[in-house]
């Protein structure tokens, strides 16, 4: 078992890491990744899985927790153009201006 997974339970219950698995699969398959974002926000404490399902805000909770996940993805300037980043990939550029082109 994932061991971000045995960190959720063992902090917060098992019923939150059952939500957290439910909630995010994607992030648990990244090993401390869900872990370190939930243990950074929240203190250790085996009512949050109740404050959250109580209120009804898996939602929002769910929102709170990917706003982390997408701040570490950074934006990178360059003065290049799409057919030079398309080239430096390994793709071919070709621009269709017309109807025949397309097809």
């Amino acid at each position: 078992m994932n061991k971000d997974y045995n960190t959720l339970k063992k902090y917060y219950g098992e019923n939150f890491a059952k939500l957290c698995r439910e909630l995010f699969p994607t992030l648990l398959e990244k090993e401390g990744l869900l872990s370190n974002i939930i243990l950074s926000k929240f203190s250790p404490n085996h009512h949050l899985y109740n404050d959250i399902v109580d209120e009804g805000v898996e939602e929002e909770f769910k929102n709170y927790i990917y706003s982390f996940v997408n701040v570490e993805k950074k934006e990178i300037e360059t003065n290049k153009t799409v057919k030079e980043l398309l080239s430096d990939a390994g793709y071919n550029f070709y621009e269709c201006k017309s109807e025949e082109d397309i097809q």
